[in-house]
């Protein structure tokens, strides 16, 4: 399993690396995260060639676009993570990539994260992912998140409405805190919708697994 930032560690900045090879997307992206807190970027490069001599283990989270013009951007971060297993990416594109989220190994799951480029360029969006990836929360892109729709006979049936809406927002990587804050109930009130969903799902906690992570998991796996 990856290792999960401490709060010693995001307390003194959570460390973050740029692979993006369009010009102006790069420097607005470097842009935020230099002005936001608790973010330290360690590099920001142009190209897959540029990315493969990042100072992996200094990184926390790379932010790389899918599509670079020298090559493909999954690729590119599963090489990082070959050398350096703790690494965290944050993958961004245009178009919906959750089949290349979906096609990677379940092992390999909780530390890939999507966000699309729209909601990249929104500071509270981004740091939003980056933090919650830095901590083991991967994030799928907020809006895809509520777009998904359940595929017919899946598990997600037993899911009352309510319970839906819960997972959907875990998902987005919102913490029970902040999905109590957004639908307006207590924190108490989550944590006992999220406990239904794991009971629903089948889904525990192991020593190999994480609960939120297999539970984001099989959204993804069985909506569309």
């Amino acid at each position: 399993m990856p290792r999960v930032a401490t709060i010693n560690d995001v307390a003194s900045g959570v460390r973050v690396a740029v692979v993006e090879d369009q010009p102006l997307y790069r420097q607005m992206l470097t842009g935020l995260l230099h002005a936001a807190p608790g973010v330290r970027v360690r590099a920001s490069v142009s190209s897959a060639c540029e990315g493969r001599a990042l100072p992996v283990h200094d990184i926390d989270v790379v932010l790389v676009d899918l599509d670079l013009g020298d090559g493909d951007g999954i690729d590119l971060a599963r090489e990082l993570r070959a050398e350096a297993p703790t690494l965290h990416v944050v993958l961004l594109s245009a178009a919906d990539a959750s089949h290349r989220i979906r096609a990677l190994p379940s092992s390999e799951r909780s530390a890939w994260s999507y966000l699309s480029k729209t909601s990249a360029l929104s500071a509270a969006s981004l740091l939003q992912a980056l933090m919650s990836a830095a901590e083991g929360r991967p994030v799928i892109d907020r809006g895809l998140a509520e777009r998904r729709v359940v595929l017919p006979d899946s598990p997600l049936d037993a899911l009352s409405g309510r319970q839906l809406e819960v997972l959907k927002l875990l998902a987005a990587g919102l913490t029970n805190a902040a999905i109590a804050a957004e639908l307006g109930i207590a924190v108490r009130s989550v944590d006992n919708h999220v406990n239904a969903v794991y009971l629903a799902l089948g889904v525990t906690a192991t020593a190999q697994t994480n609960a939120r992570v297999t539970a984001a998991s099989l959204f993804l796996d069985h909506t569309r």
